[in-house]
């Protein structure tokens, strides 16, 4: 595996540093988000499930979600000059 890793050129392995990382970040935020809306419809059991619903409630997670990922690119973008 180190040869791998010494073989690969510096940009290809900041891509996929970074890759994993957004990935990773990726799943904890939607597993929060569908936790967090899950727990809503629990509590309001008039609530229906709804697309629009669930996006609209979990503005936060979803912002929280691209401005991380935008914080990821710009780092990236700084290392690869």
């Amino acid at each position: 595996m180190k040869e791998v890793i010494e073989t690969m050129p510096r940009i290809e392995l900041a891509l996929i540093i970074i890759g994993v990382f957004v990935l990773i970040l990726c799943i904890i935020f939607g597993y929060a988000m569908i936790h967090e809306y899950r727990m809503y419809l629990e509590n309001h059991w008039k609530a229906r499930y709804s697309f629009r619903d669930f996006i609209k409630r979990e503005r936060f997670y979803i912002f929280l979600l691209l401005a991380s990922i935008l914080i990821c690119l710009t780092n990236l973008l700084y290392f690869l000059e």
